[in-house]
Protein backbone atom coordinates (compact mmCIF):
# COMPACT_ATOMS: atom_id res chain seq x y z
CA UNK A 1 0.00 0.00 0.00
CA UNK A 2 1.04 3.49 -0.07
CA UNK A 3 2.23 5.64 2.26
CA UNK A 4 2.75 3.45 4.46
CA UNK A 5 6.56 3.94 5.31
CA UNK A 6 7.91 1.21 7.50
CA UNK A 7 5.94 -2.28 8.04
CA UNK A 8 3.92 -2.73 11.48
CA UNK A 9 5.76 -6.18 11.64
CA UNK A 10 8.80 -8.25 11.62
CA UNK A 11 7.82 -10.42 8.83
CA UNK A 12 8.30 -7.44 6.92
CA UNK A 13 11.54 -6.20 8.11
CA UNK A 14 14.11 -7.13 6.05
CA UNK A 15 17.84 -6.58 3.96
CA UNK A 16 19.02 -7.58 0.68
CA UNK A 17 21.36 -9.96 2.36
CA UNK A 18 18.53 -11.91 3.32
CA UNK A 19 18.01 -12.93 -0.10
CA UNK A 20 21.13 -13.56 -1.23
CA UNK A 21 19.58 -14.76 -5.21
CA UNK A 22 17.17 -11.57 -5.34
CA UNK A 23 19.89 -9.85 -7.20
CA UNK A 24 20.76 -12.09 -9.90
CA UNK A 25 19.45 -11.20 -13.70
CA UNK A 26 18.95 -13.57 -16.18
CA UNK A 27 19.07 -12.60 -19.95
CA UNK A 28 16.00 -13.47 -21.17
CA UNK A 29 13.85 -13.62 -17.82
CA UNK A 30 13.57 -17.65 -18.39
CA UNK A 31 14.17 -17.93 -14.34
CA UNK A 32 11.47 -17.60 -12.10
CA UNK A 33 13.39 -14.92 -9.61
CA UNK A 34 10.63 -14.01 -8.02
CA UNK A 35 9.98 -17.45 -5.94
CA UNK A 36 13.11 -17.59 -4.87
CA UNK A 37 12.47 -14.41 -2.68
CA UNK A 38 11.87 -15.09 1.02
CA UNK A 39 8.00 -14.53 2.54
CA UNK A 40 9.22 -11.44 4.18
CA UNK A 41 9.73 -9.70 1.56
CA UNK A 42 7.23 -10.69 -0.57
CA UNK A 43 5.09 -9.48 2.21
CA UNK A 44 6.75 -6.06 2.26
CA UNK A 45 6.35 -5.31 -1.55
CA UNK A 46 2.76 -5.63 -1.21
CA UNK A 47 2.40 -3.21 1.82
CA UNK A 48 3.59 -0.96 -0.90
CA UNK A 49 0.46 -1.90 -3.30
CA UNK A 50 -3.20 -0.72 -2.81
CA UNK A 51 -4.86 -4.02 -2.18
CA UNK A 52 -6.54 -4.53 -5.72
CA UNK A 53 -3.18 -4.33 -7.09
CA UNK A 54 -1.88 -6.40 -4.28
CA UNK A 55 -4.48 -9.02 -5.40
CA UNK A 56 -3.69 -9.23 -8.82
CA UNK A 57 -0.09 -10.28 -7.82
CA UNK A 58 -1.33 -13.72 -7.63
CA UNK A 59 -1.02 -14.18 -11.60
CA UNK A 60 3.20 -13.49 -11.13
CA UNK A 61 3.53 -16.80 -9.80
CA UNK A 62 2.52 -20.33 -7.94
CA UNK A 63 3.68 -19.05 -4.98
CA UNK A 64 2.55 -15.47 -5.23
CA UNK A 65 -0.85 -17.02 -4.90
CA UNK A 66 -1.49 -16.72 -1.57
CA UNK A 67 0.77 -14.19 -0.41
CA UNK A 68 -1.71 -10.94 -0.50
CA UNK A 69 -3.04 -12.69 2.57
CA UNK A 70 -0.37 -12.76 4.60
CA UNK A 71 -0.50 -8.68 4.34
CA UNK A 72 -1.35 -7.53 7.95
CA UNK A 73 -2.77 -4.24 6.95
CA UNK A 74 -5.75 -4.33 4.25
CA UNK A 75 -7.08 -1.13 3.15
CA UNK A 76 -10.53 -0.70 0.63
CA UNK A 77 -11.11 2.66 -0.77
CA UNK A 78 -14.93 2.67 -2.80
CA UNK A 79 -14.92 -0.90 -3.63
CA UNK A 80 -17.93 -3.02 -3.50
CA UNK A 81 -18.89 -4.72 -0.47
CA UNK A 82 -18.55 -8.19 -2.53
CA UNK A 83 -14.98 -7.41 -3.52
CA UNK A 84 -14.26 -7.16 0.97
CA UNK A 85 -15.95 -10.55 1.53
CA UNK A 86 -13.89 -12.32 -1.19
CA UNK A 87 -10.46 -10.87 -0.06
CA UNK A 88 -11.50 -11.72 3.71
CA UNK A 89 -12.90 -15.38 2.58
CA UNK A 90 -9.53 -15.99 1.00
CA UNK A 91 -7.42 -14.35 4.39
CA UNK A 92 -9.66 -17.22 6.64
CA UNK A 93 -8.56 -19.38 4.09
CA UNK A 94 -4.71 -18.46 3.48
CA UNK A 95 -3.87 -16.31 5.70
CA UNK A 96 -1.44 -17.32 8.76
CA UNK A 97 -1.53 -14.34 11.22
CA UNK A 98 -3.96 -12.02 12.33
CA UNK A 99 -5.15 -8.41 10.60
CA UNK A 100 -3.58 -5.73 12.61
CA UNK A 101 -5.12 -2.65 10.62
CA UNK A 102 -8.85 -2.66 8.36
CA UNK A 103 -9.62 0.18 6.79
CA UNK A 104 -13.11 0.51 4.72
CA UNK A 105 -13.51 4.02 3.16
CA UNK A 106 -17.07 3.09 1.22
CA UNK A 107 -19.46 5.06 -0.71
CA UNK A 108 -22.77 4.91 1.61
CA UNK A 109 -23.46 1.17 1.97
CA UNK A 110 -26.90 0.13 3.40
CA UNK A 111 -26.37 -2.10 6.85
CA UNK A 112 -26.52 -5.57 4.57
CA UNK A 113 -23.78 -4.59 3.02
CA UNK A 114 -21.62 -3.63 5.43
CA UNK A 115 -23.01 -6.35 7.47
CA UNK A 116 -21.90 -9.19 4.71
CA UNK A 117 -18.08 -8.08 5.65
CA UNK A 118 -17.73 -7.02 9.24
CA UNK A 119 -19.40 -10.22 10.34
CA UNK A 120 -16.34 -11.89 9.07
CA UNK A 121 -13.88 -9.53 10.45
CA UNK A 122 -13.75 -10.23 14.03
CA UNK A 123 -11.75 -13.86 14.49
CA UNK A 124 -9.31 -12.25 11.86
CA UNK A 125 -8.81 -8.82 13.53
CA UNK A 126 -6.32 -8.51 16.79
CA UNK A 127 -5.70 -4.56 16.19
CA UNK A 128 -7.41 -1.24 14.65
CA UNK A 129 -10.69 -0.93 12.60
CA UNK A 130 -11.72 1.98 10.73
CA UNK A 131 -14.63 1.99 8.92
CA UNK A 132 -15.75 5.52 7.03
CA UNK A 133 -19.29 4.99 5.66
CA UNK A 134 -19.54 8.93 4.61
CA UNK A 135 -16.83 9.47 2.19
CA UNK A 136 -18.76 10.62 -0.51
CA UNK A 137 -21.23 12.57 1.61
CA UNK A 138 -21.27 15.81 1.56
CA UNK A 139 -21.21 18.47 4.66
CA UNK A 140 -24.67 19.71 3.85
CA UNK A 141 -26.14 16.38 4.09
CA UNK A 142 -24.59 15.42 6.83
CA UNK A 143 -26.23 18.77 8.49
CA UNK A 144 -29.50 17.43 7.28
CA UNK A 145 -28.74 14.80 9.36
CA UNK A 146 -28.84 16.22 12.47
CA UNK A 147 -31.30 19.16 12.00
CA UNK A 148 -33.96 17.37 9.89
CA UNK A 149 -36.84 14.64 11.33
CA UNK A 150 -37.34 14.01 7.99
CA UNK A 151 -33.77 12.50 7.66
CA UNK A 152 -33.65 10.27 11.12
CA UNK A 153 -37.04 8.52 10.30
CA UNK A 154 -35.40 7.17 7.21
CA UNK A 155 -32.84 6.17 8.83
CA UNK A 156 -34.72 4.04 11.66
CA UNK A 157 -35.28 1.40 9.51
CA UNK A 158 -31.87 0.36 8.46
CA UNK A 159 -29.99 -0.03 11.45
CA UNK A 160 -26.56 -2.41 11.88
CA UNK A 161 -26.35 -4.64 14.74
CA UNK A 162 -22.07 -4.15 15.97
CA UNK A 163 -20.83 -8.22 15.94
CA UNK A 164 -18.37 -8.12 19.04
CA UNK A 165 -14.86 -8.31 18.31
CA UNK A 166 -13.00 -9.93 21.19
CA UNK A 167 -9.62 -9.44 19.84
CA UNK A 168 -9.52 -5.59 18.30
CA UNK A 169 -7.48 -2.66 20.17
CA UNK A 170 -9.95 -0.01 18.32
CA UNK A 171 -12.82 0.96 16.90
CA UNK A 172 -13.21 4.02 15.00
CA UNK A 173 -16.66 4.20 12.63
CA UNK A 174 -18.55 6.97 10.94
CA UNK A 175 -21.72 5.37 9.99
CA UNK A 176 -22.92 8.13 7.64
CA UNK A 177 -26.82 7.97 8.60
CA UNK A 178 -26.92 4.23 9.75
CA UNK A 179 -28.76 2.90 12.53
CA UNK A 180 -26.96 1.18 15.20
CA UNK A 181 -27.10 -1.39 18.08
CA UNK A 182 -24.70 -3.20 20.36
CA UNK A 183 -24.50 -7.00 20.34
CA UNK A 184 -27.28 -8.30 22.89
CA UNK A 185 -24.19 -10.43 24.29
CA UNK A 186 -20.81 -10.96 23.86
CA UNK A 187 -17.46 -9.18 25.43
CA UNK A 188 -14.86 -6.59 23.69
CA UNK A 189 -11.62 -7.99 25.95
CA UNK A 190 -9.41 -6.14 24.16
CA UNK A 191 -11.02 -2.84 23.33
CA UNK A 192 -9.19 -0.24 24.47
CA UNK A 193 -10.57 2.95 22.40
CA UNK A 194 -14.48 3.38 20.24
CA UNK A 195 -15.35 6.03 18.24
CA UNK A 196 -18.65 5.97 16.86
CA UNK A 197 -20.20 9.12 14.99
CA UNK A 198 -23.03 9.92 12.91
CA UNK A 199 -25.54 7.22 13.57
CA UNK A 200 -28.82 6.85 14.86
CA UNK A 201 -29.76 4.95 18.45
CA UNK A 202 -33.03 4.62 19.84
CA UNK A 203 -33.69 5.60 23.18
CA UNK A 204 -30.99 4.35 25.89
CA UNK A 205 -27.57 3.72 25.68
CA UNK A 206 -25.58 1.42 28.45
CA UNK A 207 -21.40 0.85 28.53
CA UNK A 208 -19.97 -0.95 31.36
CA UNK A 209 -17.33 -3.13 31.98
CA UNK A 210 -19.28 -6.03 31.44
CA UNK A 211 -19.24 -6.06 27.57
CA UNK A 212 -16.24 -3.42 27.18
CA UNK A 213 -13.87 -4.53 30.21
CA UNK A 214 -10.36 -2.49 28.78
CA UNK A 215 -12.01 0.32 27.25
CA UNK A 216 -10.22 3.67 27.95
CA UNK A 217 -11.17 6.04 25.66
CA UNK A 218 -14.83 6.50 24.16
CA UNK A 219 -16.18 9.01 21.60
CA UNK A 220 -19.90 9.59 20.76
CA UNK A 221 -20.76 12.25 18.32
CA UNK A 222 -23.38 13.10 16.07
CA UNK A 223 -25.86 11.15 17.22
CA UNK A 224 -29.98 11.24 16.21
CA UNK A 225 -32.52 9.76 18.46
CA UNK A 226 -29.81 9.15 21.67
CA UNK A 227 -31.76 10.23 24.94
CA UNK A 228 -29.62 8.88 27.66
CA UNK A 229 -26.37 7.53 28.24
CA UNK A 230 -25.02 5.26 31.20
CA UNK A 231 -21.46 4.97 31.42
CA UNK A 232 -20.03 1.98 34.47
CA UNK A 233 -16.53 1.67 33.90
CA UNK A 234 -13.73 1.18 36.60
CA UNK A 235 -11.11 1.83 33.21
CA UNK A 236 -12.33 4.66 31.38
CA UNK A 237 -9.87 7.27 31.48
CA UNK A 238 -11.08 9.66 28.71
CA UNK A 239 -14.63 10.61 27.38
CA UNK A 240 -15.81 12.91 24.85
CA UNK A 241 -19.47 13.45 23.96
CA UNK A 242 -20.67 16.14 21.30
CA UNK A 243 -23.89 17.12 19.27
CA UNK A 244 -26.43 14.79 20.77
CA UNK A 245 -29.69 17.06 20.12
CA UNK A 246 -32.18 14.99 21.71
CA UNK A 247 -29.99 14.33 25.01
CA UNK A 248 -31.46 14.06 28.04
CA UNK A 249 -30.02 11.84 30.89
CA UNK A 250 -26.52 11.03 31.55
CA UNK A 251 -25.16 9.54 34.20
CA UNK A 252 -21.22 8.38 35.01
CA UNK A 253 -19.93 6.52 37.27
CA UNK A 254 -15.62 6.13 36.82
CA UNK A 255 -13.69 6.53 39.25
CA UNK A 256 -10.40 6.75 37.03
CA UNK A 257 -11.69 9.04 34.77
CA UNK A 258 -9.28 11.77 33.59
CA UNK A 259 -11.18 13.61 30.76
CA UNK A 260 -14.85 14.44 30.29
CA UNK A 261 -15.74 16.49 27.47
CA UNK A 262 -19.16 17.22 27.23
CA UNK A 263 -20.49 19.67 23.99
CA UNK A 264 -23.31 20.54 22.22
CA UNK A 265 -25.73 18.50 23.74
CA UNK A 266 -29.01 19.12 25.69
CA UNK A 267 -30.52 21.33 23.94
CA UNK A 268 -33.46 20.40 22.15
CA UNK A 269 -35.31 18.72 25.69
CA UNK A 270 -37.87 20.21 27.11
CA UNK A 271 -38.15 19.06 30.68
CA UNK A 272 -34.87 19.13 32.77
CA UNK A 273 -31.89 17.54 32.01
CA UNK A 274 -30.56 14.88 34.24
CA UNK A 275 -26.96 14.52 35.25
CA UNK A 276 -24.79 12.43 37.79
CA UNK A 277 -21.18 11.65 37.19
CA UNK A 278 -19.05 10.32 39.48
CA UNK A 279 -15.42 10.96 38.78
CA UNK A 280 -13.40 11.17 41.75
CA UNK A 281 -9.62 11.35 39.78
CA UNK A 282 -11.05 13.82 37.24
CA UNK A 283 -8.74 16.65 35.90
CA UNK A 284 -10.16 18.17 33.06
CA UNK A 285 -13.79 19.16 32.77
CA UNK A 286 -15.15 20.38 29.39
CA UNK A 287 -18.74 21.45 30.00
CA UNK A 288 -20.61 23.77 26.57
CA UNK A 289 -23.70 22.38 27.41
CA UNK A 290 -26.88 24.34 29.02
CA UNK A 291 -27.49 22.71 32.58
CA UNK A 292 -25.50 21.97 35.48
CA UNK A 293 -24.78 18.43 36.69
CA UNK A 294 -26.04 17.28 40.09
CA UNK A 295 -24.35 19.21 42.55
CA UNK A 296 -24.13 16.10 45.01
CA UNK A 297 -22.28 14.00 42.55
CA UNK A 298 -19.96 16.97 41.79
CA UNK A 299 -18.81 16.97 45.12
CA UNK A 300 -17.05 13.84 45.03
CA UNK A 301 -14.46 15.80 42.26
CA UNK A 302 -11.08 16.69 43.11
CA UNK A 303 -10.05 20.38 42.13
CA UNK A 304 -9.63 20.28 38.45
CA UNK A 305 -6.68 21.34 36.61
CA UNK A 306 -8.86 22.67 33.46
CA UNK A 307 -12.31 23.31 33.81
CA UNK A 308 -14.34 24.95 30.45
CA UNK A 309 -17.35 26.20 31.69
CA UNK A 310 -20.87 26.77 30.07
CA UNK A 311 -20.40 29.62 27.42
CA UNK A 312 -21.87 33.18 28.33
CA UNK A 313 -23.97 33.95 25.22
CA UNK A 314 -27.34 34.86 24.31
CA UNK A 315 -28.72 31.12 24.11
CA UNK A 316 -29.35 30.83 27.76
CA UNK A 317 -29.29 32.72 30.65
CA UNK A 318 -25.79 33.58 32.19
CA UNK A 319 -27.23 32.12 35.66
CA UNK A 320 -26.12 28.60 34.02
CA UNK A 321 -22.47 29.67 33.72
CA UNK A 322 -22.51 31.05 37.45
CA UNK A 323 -24.18 28.11 39.04
CA UNK A 324 -21.90 26.05 37.14
CA UNK A 325 -19.00 27.42 38.96
CA UNK A 326 -19.68 27.53 42.07
CA UNK A 327 -19.99 24.10 41.96
CA UNK A 328 -16.21 24.11 41.53
CA UNK A 329 -14.49 26.37 44.06
CA UNK A 330 -11.12 25.45 43.06
CA UNK A 331 -9.59 24.89 39.88
CA UNK A 332 -6.14 25.65 38.72
CA UNK A 333 -7.59 26.78 35.06
CA UNK A 334 -10.27 28.15 33.69
CA UNK A 335 -11.39 28.84 30.52
CA UNK A 336 -14.87 31.18 29.39
CA UNK A 337 -16.34 31.76 26.80
CA UNK A 338 -18.09 34.68 25.52
CA UNK A 339 -20.89 35.29 23.02
CA UNK A 340 -21.94 38.44 21.99
CA UNK A 341 -24.60 39.33 19.04
CA UNK A 342 -24.62 42.13 16.76
CA UNK A 343 -27.32 45.07 17.53
CA UNK A 344 -29.84 45.36 14.76
CA UNK A 345 -29.75 49.00 14.58
CA UNK A 346 -25.62 49.06 14.57
CA UNK A 347 -22.25 48.06 13.51
CA UNK A 348 -20.90 47.92 16.73
CA UNK A 349 -20.99 44.67 19.16
CA UNK A 350 -23.40 45.04 22.37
Amino acid sequence: MEGQGNPPNTRATFSLAAAPGAAATVPGGSVDRLSRLPDHLFVYILLKLRIKQAGKTCALSRHWRRMWAQLPVLEFEGVNSSVIVRALTAYQDHGEDDIHSFTVFSKQMDAQQILAWLSLTPPLLSGRLYFDNRHTVSPEALQRFLDDDEVEAAVRGDALELPCFNKATEILMDLGFLGLALPPVGVFDALRMMWLEHFWFPGQLSISDTMFPSLQELIICRVRGLVALTLNSKFLLDIHLSVLPEFQELNILAPRLEELDVTDCFYDVLSEPVVSIAAERLKVLRWEVPCVPDPVCLRKMPPLLVLQAPPISTHWSEDICAEFLNCFPEADQLKLQISLRVSPSSSSWT
